[in-house]
């Protein structure tokens, strides 16, 4: 009787498999964990500029009539509710509600200065951006 060559199979182990399994399962749970942060970013980046873009929209209509001699608004904080100026449709326009921000309009220390203003932007989630505006007399149109 003859014995047989032993055969040489080739291919992985079981253990070669769990381990590349393993590597992969991380790498993909690596990748996943990377696009939720990276989403959360992306989106507070986005309220961030939306705020930013109302408050510098409010100042600039302030400062433009301001500078025409145009009536601004009364000191003291701004009432969103009877908005004679005009203002809110800056935060309409862009999704957010004119009643959770506040304006504060007061008379300035500065010399040369007339007023004030303060707004201060929240969205939704409660985050603020503030920002302040003083509007001087001698930039005034004669």
């Amino acid at each position: 009787m003859t014995r047989d060559k032993p055969t040489s199979q080739s291919g992985f182990s079981l253990i070669e498999v769990m381990v590349a399994l393993t590597i992969i399962s991380v790498g993909i749970i690596g990748t996943l964990s990377m696009v939720g942060a990276n989403r959360a970013i992306m989106e507070s980046t986005w309220a961030l500029s939306r705020m930013t873009l109302i408050a510098d929209g409010v100042m600039t209509e302030l400062a433009v009539r301001a500078q025409r001699n145009e009536a601004l608004p009364s000191l003291g904080v701004y009432d969103w509710s009877s908005d004679g100026q005009g203002l809110a449709v800056l935060f309409s326009d862009n999704g957010y509600s004119a009643s959770a921000s506040t304006l504060t309009v007061s008379s300035s220390a500065l010399a040369g200065a007339e007023l004030a203003a303060t707004l201060v932007v929240r969205n939704p989630s409660g985050r603020t951006l503030t920002r302040s505006r003083t509007f001087f007399n001698d930039l005034k149109t004669p």
